[in-house]
């Protein structure tokens, strides 16, 4: 829903596959490179609004797609459409559409999966990599979520994807969608911490759901905000089910045979990295994402933000001002 965001700067692209991609475009100014916003679950372009708008006024170019299944883009049915890189090759192909040849990219959540996959497969396009909440994912060629589960539980006392096995169930997207008000409350909690008894445990989701819980906002989203994002979401414009289809790939393992594939060369970059961590966030720990970030990148800067997971909602001045730092500096040194 690009033009939730930017009315006069939606764009509809299709590409030479036949997907269409509803991305918010702006034209960079003055020779400034385009910034690739890719968003996470469950998201759109509508999600950077604070960085679109603040980044556009300095004069750097702006892509912001709905990713596949979100928004105003294509919600194939089909799994393997899903797949990390192939949804890779379809933001190279949006690139080339638009003739930007170089990108500094940002992922958030999801979209950090992504844009680990456009390092892996197309680091020719990116300048530098800024991830937000959840850092840089090594192509690992299996993906079991009950190890991952047992060992959060060990190592931090509760499951950090216990409500994946929700996500994965045929019924879920139906039961999201009907429950709005009890997907927003889980979604955009005014009580981060609330995550680990709601959403982290086994089955705490369900029960969630089951008791048709709601909760107050939290004070970074105003109700007409609320409203945006429940009308992007909404029976009508296919709820929530593209964007479960991520988590139901990932489990079904159709990124496995791709990332076994990745050299060991592009498991590493040398292009100058940021990682923002949220130190309230009890999915994405901030320790685990930093492990993983300076395994991939050499020349990392790592800031931390107290706040929860939407770090771009919750704290958009500082994370305008810390990305803003981040690439002056990336243009100074050249």
């Amino acid at each position: 829903m690009a033009s939730l965001v930017s009315p006069g700067n939606s764009k509809l692209t299709r590409l030479q596959n036949g997907t269409t991609y509803d991305s918010v475009l702006i034209e960079s100014k003055q020779g400034k490179p385009y910034i690739l916003f890719l968003h996470g679950f469950p998201s759109s372009s509508y999600d950077w609004r604070h960085q679109i708008y603040f980044f556009s006024k300095l004069g750097y170019g702006v892509l912001a797609p709905d990713l596949l299944g979100y928004g105003g883009t294509d919600k194939p049915t089909e799994l393997e459409r899903y797949k990390l890189k192939q949804m890779s090759e379809d933001i190279n192909g949006l690139l080339d559409c638009h003739h930007i040849t170089k990108v500094i990219a940002i992922g958030h959540d999801w979209g950090s999966f992504l844009l680990s996959h456009l390092a892996n497969f197309h680091p020719e396009r990116i300048l530098a990599y800024i991830f937000l909440d959840v850092g840089y994912k090594p192509p690992s060629g299996n993906f079991d979520i009950d190890v991952i589960n047992d060992l959060t539980q060990r190592e931090f006392g509760y499951p950090m994807f216990g409500y994946w096995h929700f996500f994965n169930s045929s019924g879920a997207a139906e039961i999201m969608t009907n429950q709005i008000e009890s997907s927003t409350a889980i979604i955009y909690p005014a009580d981060p911490n609330a995550l680990k008894e709601h959403l982290c445990p086994l089955g705490a989701v369900q029960m969630f759901y089951q008791d048709e819980m709601t909760g107050p906002l939290p004070n970074w989203i105003s109700k007409s905000e609320m409203e945006n994002h429940r009308r992007i979401f909404s029976a009508e414009n296919g709820g929530y089910r593209g964007g479960l289809n991520w988590y139901k790939a990932h489990m079904a393992n159709l990124n496995s045979d791709d990332e076994k594939n990745v050299p060991s060369h592009r498991r590493r970059t040398e292009k100058p990295a940021l990682l923002v961590v949220c130190t309230k966030d009890c999915v994405a720990i901030p320790s685990m994402q930093e492990q993983d970030m300076r395994a991939f990148a050499s020349d990392v800067l790592v800031e931390r933000l107290d706040c929860g997971h939407w770090v771009q909602l919750e704290k958009a001045n500082e994370v305008n001002e810390i990305v803003k730092s981040f690439i002056e500096k990336l243009l100074l040194t050249g």
